[in-house]
Parts: C-alpha cells; sequence; structure tokens
C-alpha cells in the first residue's frame, strides 16, 4: 500500500505574492481572493498569511463566518452576493460587503428593512459574458439605491471582470476598460477592475481596489 500523498503549503510565499501585488499596484486597497477554501490551501491558514491584505473576497456566507469565527477584522467580500434572501439578516448584521450581479439580488436587497454599514459593489459585465448587469443598466442602479435611504452613498462600489487579460496582445481588455468607464460617467463610487493578470499586466485596470486571487497561490 502506497502513503497518502502530502501538500506542503509556504506561507512565506503566500505573503511574499501578496507584497508582489503591493510593489505592482502602489497606493492602492488590494482585496485578496481566498474563495473556494483559499484555492484549496485551506481557507484560516491562508487568511493568516495575507492578513496584510486589506480585505478579503470570498464565495459566500458560509466563507466569511469562517474568517469572522477565526478572529480576522477586515472587510469581507462576498464575490457571489447571496444565493437567498434569507442570507440578508446575518450579511446585514455582520456587515459584510455584497456584490450584487443579478436583478433579483438588487429586488431582495432593496426589500430587506437594514441600513446597510457595509459596502454594496454592483458587478458590471463589460464582456465576460458571465454574470452582471449591462452597462446601460449603471445609471439607473445608481438612482434605485440612492432612493432607498437605506445605504451611504459613498458605500456604493462598481466592480467588472476581465476576460482575457493574460493575453497582453489582446485588445478586449481595453474595451472592457471603455465600456465600464463610459456606464459609469458621472457616477460616483470606488472601482474595482484588475484580476490578477489585470493587476501584473494592465496598470489601467487598477482603479481604487485591485483583486489579486491566482497569482497569490503560485
Amino acid at each position: 500500500m502506497g502513503r497518502a500523498p502530502i501538500a506542503v503549503i509556504d506561507l512565506a510565499a503566500l505573503r511574499h505574492n501578496l507584497a508582489v501585488a503591493r510593489l505592482a499596484a502602489p497606493e492602492r486597497r488590494i482585496m485578496a481572493v481566498i474563495k473556494s477554501n483559499g484555492y484549496g490551501h485551506g481557507l484560516l491558514r491562508v487568511a493568516a498569511a495575507l492578513e496584510e491584505a486589506d480585505a478579503f473576497a470570498v464565495a459566500c456566507v458560509e466563507e466569511a463566518m469562517q474568517i469572522r469565527h477565526g478572529g480576522m477584522s477586515q472587510p469581507i467580500i462576498l464575490l457571489e452576493g447571496f444565493h437567498d434572501a434569507r442570507e440578508l439578516g446575518q450579511i446585514c448584521k455582520e456587515d459584510f460587503e455584497l456584490v450584487i450581479h443579478h436583478e433579483w439580488q438588487l429586488e431582495a436587497m432593496l426589500d430587506f428593512s437594514c441600513n446597510w454599514s457595509g459596502r454594496v459593489w454592483i458587478k458590471i459585465d463589460t464582456g465576460m459574458g458571465r454574470i452582471g448587469f449591462h452597462a446601460d443598466q449603471a445609471a439607473a442602479i445608481y438612482e434605485r439605491l440612492r432612493a432607498t435611504g437605506r445605504l451611504a452613498m459613498d458605500k456604493i462600489g462598481w466592480m467588472t471582470h476581465l476576460a482575457n487579460a493574460d493575453d497582453r496582445n489582446d485588445n478586449t481588455t481595453n474595451r472592457q476598460i471603455e465600456r465600464f468607464e463610459q456606464a459609469l460617467k458621472g457616477i460616483p463610487g470606488l472601482r474595482s477592475i484588475a484580476n490578477s493578470a489585470g493587476l501584473l499586466g494592465w496598470p489601467q485596470t487598477h482603479a481604487d481596489w485591485v483583486r489579486p486571487g491566482l497569482m497569490l497561490y503560485g
């Protein structure tokens, strides 16, 4: 019988990669993506190693609660928002930040009686073609959020995801930046565009927050 394989996680390497992200995007805030159990490396282990990050981005409420119970105090962003409106009570209580990318999520959040203190990010689809609101919906969404009176205007953020930033010769990233900027022209709020490839290869995507994921792990 063979021995079971052992995976050795180099936490110093994780910290080094976070430092590389800082150097690549100076003066930007870093939302370290540790979803899916820290990309399989162990959620709490990774969170502790990346404690210098400005915030953590996870997939769901369950992952966010693990981090909170682990004693981490950084803002936590739910990249998938919520899967059931019944989660909103816990999200509001814990001040988790939400990424809203579907109309039903927006409706549920607006209908829920809560004075939101965590930031609400609106995801705009600029070319990924996966999830997010159409770019021409941004102004109307902003007005709907403003009209609730339960969300401070400085708590609204805007996010998009890059489709092919790994390829520096593909003009898709430039087109996505243009769509994002045009959609949000005259609309206030923090911006987040860059994933790992954007952070390293496209400085014009750095905006206010960068979202390194894969680059942190190897």
